[in-house]
C-alpha cells in the first residue's frame, strides 16, 4: 500500500464531504468484474481488498481527516495477432466464395464480430490504483506513474460526485529551475540532499538528454552540461533521511521509497492483523507525507494564486 509514486491534486475550493456521503456516492461507481463481451470495467473497489481472510466490502478507509480510494481497471487480454490471424481467416475465406477480398466498412464489421467471438474465451488482467483523499491540508494525492492515470481516477471520482474542486499543484518557482540550481550549488536546503541520479535536457524541444546513474553530479562532467545550457528534468533526492524520490520537472515524485525504520515502525504498530498493519502503513505513510508536500511546496516558492483554494 505504500505508495511509490505521486501525483499531487489541490482543491481549489473546501472540500468537506463526510466519510458516509463519500461511500454512499462511491457505490455508483463501484467495480465489476468484464461481462464475457465486455473488452473492459473500471470501477471503485475496497481498499483493503476483498480476500478470503477479510469480506471488507468498504470503498472508501478512513483515519481522522484522511480517506484511501482505490480503483480497479480490469481488461480482457486479446493480442492483434490473434485478432489479425483470425480476421484474416474469414476475410480468405469470403474471398474463396465471392471471389472478392472484403474492404472498408465491411472489412471492420468483420473485425468487429471476431472480437466478439474472441473476448469470452480471453484472459483478464487487472490492476489497482490507490489515492488518499487529505481534508485537513485539502490536498489529494494518487499513485499513479502518469498524468493519464491519474486523471482517468480523477475523472471517476467526478462522475461519481457530480463535482470534485480538484485541480493540479503549480507553484511559483518551475521545480526545473530549483533542480537546476541545486546541481549549479545554488539554494541547497538542510533537509534535502542530491543523490546520484538526474536527466538534462536542452531547452530546445528536440534537444539532446543525458541520463546519468550512479553519477558523481558535483563533477566537472556535470558541470559543463549545466554551462552548455542543459536543464534538469530529473533528480534524485532524499528528504530528512526518511524517504528518497525522483523529483520531476512536471511534479510529480517518481520511484518514492521510505525509510526501513518508517517501514519497520509500520509493521511493529500493525502486528500480524492484516487491517491493523495496513492501518499502520496508512497512517505513517500519510503522516509523512503531509510533512513532505508542504515543505516541497515550500522550498519552491509557495503555490500559485490560481492554486490556492478560497
Amino acid at each position: 500500500m505504500w505508495f511509490k509514486n505521486l501525483k499531487i491534486y489541490r482543491f481549489n475550493k473546501p472540500f468537506t464531504i463526510d466519510s458516509e456521503q463519500l461511500e454512499a456516492q462511491l457505490h455508483e461507481k463501484s467495480f465489476h468484474p468484464c461481462a464475457s463481451t465486455q473488452a473492459s470495467s473500471f470501477g471503485w473497489t475496497a481498499p483493503l481488498g476483498n480476500s478470503q481472510d477479510n469480506n471488507n466490502t468498504q470503498l472508501t478507509h478512513t483515519i481522522g481527516k484522511t480517506t484511501m480510494l482505490c480503483v480497479r481497471l480490469e481488461e480482457r487480454i486479446l493480442p492483434s495477432s490473434v485478432v489479425n490471424d483470425a480476421v484474416n481467416e474469414k476475410l480468405e475465406a469470403i474471398q474463396l466464395e465471392t471471389g472478392r477480398r472484403p474492404v472498408g466498412k465491411y472489412k471492420q464489421s468483420i473485425k468487429d464480430e471476431v472480437v466478439l467471438d474472441l473476448l469470452p474465451r480471453a484472459f483478464t488482467r487487472s490492476k489497482c490504483t490507490y489515492a488518499y483523499l487529505d481534508q485537513t491540508h485539502q490536498f489529494m494525492v494518487v499513485d499513479a506513474s502518469s498524468t493519464n492515470k491519474a486523471e482517468e481516477l480523477i475523472e471517476l471520482l467526478r462522475q461519481s460526485l457530480g463535482s470534485f474542486p480538484a485541480i493540479p499543484l503549480k507553484t511559483q518557482t518551475l521545480p526545473i529551475l530549483l533542480m537546476t540550481n541545486w546541481l549549479k550549488g545554488k539554494d541547497l536546503k538542510d533537509d534535502f540532499l542530491i543523490k546520484d541520479e538526474c536527466e538534462l535536457k536542452e531547452s530546445d524541444e528536440d534537444g539532446a538528454i543525458l541520463r546519468c546513474k550512479r553519477q558523481d553530479l558535483n563533477s566537472d562532467e556535470i558541470q559543463m552540461h549545466l554551462d552548455s545550457g542543459k536543464e534538469v528534468t530529473k533528480l534524485a533526492v532524499n528528504w530528512n533521511d526518511t524517504l528518497e524520490c525522483i523529483l520531476q520537472d512536471d511534479l510529480m515524485i517518481k520511484r518514492l521509497k521510505f525509510s526501513d525504520e518508517l517501514l519497520e515502525q509500520a509493521s511493529n504498530d500493525g502486528s500480524e492483523d492484516r487491517a491493523a498493519l495496513f492501518d499502520a502503513d496508512f497512517n505513517l505513510m500519510t503522516g509523512e507525507l503531509a510533512r513532505f508536500i508542504p515543505r516541497l511546496i515550500e522550498i519552491l516558492g509557495g503555490e500559485q494564486s490560481s492554486n490556492i483554494k478560497n
